[in-house]
């Protein structure tokens, strides 16, 4: 698949072709792309802000099972007005598979849950949006309050669920506990999956990757692909405006790595990256990165990436399935993109930005705060 069908598998409009200097293919010399602003634009003249507007919808969203040993809470503010700040409404939750969870949950959204498991509720769980749920709701010990409608396919078994807004259930629906609704009806529930993550509607990263192996400007920067290759030691690699390309990463020997996206920025890795200690990501104002990588995270060591009070200038794309593992000393600001992999969390974390995923799995508290500026990314792509 080439990185425009990637792409346009997603329904998104590329920009309009501009006048280009080419360098080994469609893409341009760098002082010409550098002429323009907004986000990265791949070398098919796609905007990566209207990727990333169409991909990061929900603040946690999941192709598979969401199994939440312990309390989520989210939130959302809009970066492009000040900082986030507590309670700001949205913060949606999805999964299209079942939700399990043992905390409590607090959804500053909507709450979808669209797989045959339906939601196994914890001891409480409050949502600010409606509720949506293909399945069956709830545990007998589960106190659910729901500020919007919500819809329940199956049964429900709680000890109380209290709907602020209009309840529906199907014909036939067994009901245990204590429910009340400012209004009721009886009509079959449908949820449809929320969360892009069929095959057709799945964005290719290791084609878009591939697309930017020849067309790129590490010449311009003067680095190779092989630039973090084997790296021992601390390293620095600063990314002005521009497009490169990294075969893999890999820092060796106790080695730290601090990269530092400075302009309209995109990096593009094939292979695995790997980094012993500290991984530092670090996006200047006014600049944005696009990070894509084909393989594994590795990163054993403590992880900082961008910015809280701009998680939307920061969008990582994976294309890689198996286990993505933050630890306790992870601080995020940034917009995760990863429909085959795993991600699990042991530790209490704070993530500011979006996460779609296969599966989450954490064990510990997470306060998850969405930046709804991601929504409108696509905005700035230049026509």
């Amino acid at each position: 698949m080439t990185a425009w069908r990637a792409l346009a598998a997603l329904g998104l409009a590329a920009c309009v072709a501009r006048d280009t200097v080419a360098t080994t293919g469609g893409g341009e010399d760098l002082d010409t792309y550098c002429q323009g602003r907004g986000p990265p634009v791949l070398v098919d003249d796609t905007c990566t802000g209207a990727v990333a507007e169409a991909l990061f919808r929900h603040a946690l969203c999941a192709c598979g099972d969401l199994a939440l040993g312990a309390g989520l809470t989210t939130d959302a503010f809009d970066s492009r007005q000040g900082p986030w700040t507590p309670g700001g409404t949205g913060g949606h939750v999805a999964s299209n598979g079942g939700l399990d969870h043992n905390g409590e949950l607090l959804v500053g959204g909507d709450l979808t849950v669209a797989g045959a498991r339906g939601l196994a509720a914890g001891p409480r769980a409050d949502v600010a949006g409606n509720l949506a749920v293909a399945a069956g709701l709830g545990r007998p010990s589960s106190a659910i309050a729901v500020a919007g409608a919500a819809g329940v396919g199956g049964d429900i078994d709680v000890a109380s669920l209290t709907v602020t807004g209009s309840l529906t259930t199907p014909a036939g629906a067994g009901e245990r506990g204590t429910v009340t609704a400012g209004s009721r009806q009886t009509a079959a529930v449908q949820v449809p999956p929320p969360c892009r993550c069929d095959p057709a509607e799945v964005l290719d990263v290791a084609a878009v990757i591939a697309a930017h192996a020849a067309d790129n400007h590490d010449a311009e920067l003067g680095i190779t692909p092989a630039e973090l290759d084997g790296r021992t030691g601390d390293v620095t690699l600063v990314l002005p405006c521009g497009r490169y390309y990294l075969d893999r990463v890999q820092v060796t020997g106790g080695g730290s790595l601090i990269v530092r996206a400075t302009g309209r920025t995109a990096l593009f890795v094939a292979g695995d990256v790997t980094v012993d200690g500290a991984l530092t990501i670090e996006v200047a104002p006014g600049a944005e990165l696009d990070l894509f990588v084909a393989g594994h995270l590795n990163l054993p060591g403590a992880v900082t990436m961008g910015d809280p009070a701009r998680p939307r200038d920061l969008r990582l794309y994976l294309a890689s399935a198996g286990s993505v593992a933050l630890s306790g000393g992870a601080a995020i600001a940034a917009n995760l993109y990863a429909p085959a992999a795993d991600l699990a969390t042991s530790a209490p974390l704070e993530l500011f930005g979006a996460v779609l995923v296969h599966r989450w799995s954490l064990s510990a508290p997470v306060a998850l705060h969405h930046d709804r500026a991601i929504a409108v990314a696509g905005q700035a792509c230049e026509p």
